[in-house]
């Protein structure tokens, strides 16, 4: 074999291991022009960070459909609950930009599991693009019917009568936010009674006269309102719920207590501003269908649309607002 030979052999030998990699690097749905958007995507992936079967997974199923159809893409549901939802959302934080994977994301709960300093998570708000909101509810404040409280007043009075003569009952860091919102607007010191988890065991706990008051979804309390058994002292929301019209929110009792969580959706950090528009502007019809707005309305929650944009500085806000309450808890 001559030299010449043996070098060309050689820069062939060099140089295929790069052109294999130039090929996957350009293949695929990387190479698509953003502008296009959908093109080229054979399906879209919903990561929810929830099990199956909960509120926020029965709204991301409402949903996926009619992106679907604004898309002409299919759209799967995959819940990731494992560790909290963090699995999940760290899931999209690593996801493609190219737009096939988008997640559900709540606020506060996404900011919720970086802030707290018990969790250890490589996800912070730079991880990700805000898509948009659908819904919001105002969280509400739950007695026992047979307490004799019936509002803020009621709640107070009794509740400052004594250092933490009250029991709540606790769930996630969530909780945290509003029962701080409301022991620094009433001077009141309650005893927390920590819960894992949603809204269930709290009201298992209340329904049996474990704890005094908790603060619950709407819908995770209405069949209970509805027999009696259970009052609804405060909305904490910005506007009354649809479920229980008639309850006045904490501001409409004088208090300074706005709670508000949002259900949206976010795609990981760096996914191009036209595919994040995309997105958007889906969400907005998504809210516009008077079906959907039904749908959601049957589980406690308003269709209520939220720009990217918009999401993503209320996110900011409240987020900060949080941070010194969460580091402060010592939890």
């Amino acid at each position: 074999m001559t030299p010449t030979r043996n070098v060309v052999l050689l820069l062939g030998l060099l140089l295929a291991p790069l052109t294999v990699v130039g090929c996957a690097s350009t293949g695929g749905n990387s190479a698509a022009d953003p502008a296009d958007f959908p093109k080229g995507l054979d399906s879209i992936e919903m990561i929810v960070p929830f099990s199956a079967g909960g509120s926020t997974d029965t709204v991301a199923r409402l949903v996926a459909p009619r992106l679907e159809a604004s898309f002409g893409v299919p759209v799967q549901v995959i819940n990731k609950p494992q560790g909290n939802g963090q699995t999940g959302l760290q899931e999209i934080a690593d996801s493609r930009v190219d737009g096939s994977v988008i997640g559900s994301a709540n606020l506060p709960s996404i900011f919720t599991t970086y802030l707290d300093p018990n969790t250890d998570v490589d996800y912070d708000r730079d991880s990700f693009a805000p898509a948009g909101g659908v819904t919001t509810f105002g969280s509400v404040l739950v007695v026992r019917t047979d307490s004799g409280i019936k509002d803020l007043d009621d709640l107070t009075e009794k509740a400052t009568a004594a250092p933490k003569i009250i029991n709540m009952g606790a769930g996630a860091v969530d909780d945290l936010l509003p029962v701080t919102a409301l022991e620094k607007a009433t001077g009141a010191e309650y005893n927390l009674i920590p819960f894992a988890g949603g809204s269930a065991d709290k009201l298992t706990a209340l329904l049996g006269g474990k704890v005094d008051l908790i603060v619950a979804a709407p819908s995770a309390v209405e069949a209970n309102v509805e027999t009696g058994e259970l009052h609804i002292v405060a909305n904490l929301g910005t506007e009354r719920g649809t479920s229980f019209p008639d309850v006045p929110t904490a501001t409409e009792q004088g208090y300074d207590i706005v709670q508000d969580t949002t259900n949206g959706f976010v795609l990981p950090a760096g996914t191009p501003d036209t595919i994040v528009q995309a997105y958007s502007d889906a969400l907005s019809d998504v809210d516009e269908d008077p079906e959907f707005a039904e749908a959601v309305e049957a589980l406690g929650f308003d269709a209520n649309f939220v720009s990217a944009t918009e999401f993503g500085k209320s996110w900011d806000a409240r987020a900060n607002a949080a941070k010194p309450v969460i580091e402060n808890s010592g939890s």
